[in-house]
């Protein structure tokens, strides 16, 4: 890529990110629920991704591809983060909660063992069950914003929210299944 062509690229991310900045530090602030709350703030992890994905080469085909590739980004800072916190206690003390809490926020902080269980438990899941599992827990969308990234009706959104909820609880290892208390 010649210099002119990069210079370009890099406006229009820059643009990008600016327009869509207060959206970034929502997503961020959604996936800071469940993050322990000490160094870490959402203008933070919303630099942090944008200086992460400055230098691949990749367009996003509308406002949801890239909110949606800012989001996995963001996921994959956080359990960076966490395997480099991991906290040596297994849960104790910790007051259970659903993934529904987690998802809406409605939870206490979570030890950085239950972040990397529920990443290691991602693997397990088809690529839409992915996307659908980022785009509700880690980008904090309702259920008809994720339809409406997937390109499918809400009320099929919840049908398949339901399942992936099921494998992904069903993934976990004991000790998070015993934080995490599936409804």
């Amino acid at each position: 890529m010649d210099g002119q062509h990069g210079e370009l690229r890099k406006q229009t991310y820059d643009s990008l990110v600016e327009l869509l900045y207060d959206e970034l530090k929502r997503v961020a602030r959604s996936q800071l629920r469940a993050e322990r709350a000490d160094s870490l703030r959402p203008t933070r992890l919303v630099h942090d991704v944008y200086e992460r994905l400055l230098p691949y080469t990749m367009s996003f085909s509308d406002r949801e591809h890239f909110l949606s590739v800012a989001a996995t980004a963001m996921r994959r800072l956080l359990v960076e983060r966490a395997r480099r916190h991991r906290a040596q206690r297994r849960g104790g003390g910790v007051d259970p909660v659903t993934l529904d809490d987690l998802i809406s926020g409605r939870t206490p902080a979570l030890d950085p063992s239950v972040l990397l269980d529920i990443d290691r438990a991602l693997t397990t899941l088809r690529g839409d069950q992915v996307k659908m599992t980022e785009l509700r827990f880690f980008a904090g969308c309702t259920i008809e914003e994720t339809a409406q990234t997937m390109g499918i009706k809400a009320e099929t959104a919840r049908k398949r929210w339901r399942v992936v909820k099921a494998l992904l609880f069903q993934a976990l290892s004991p000790t998070t299944r015993s934080t995490l208390t599936a409804r």
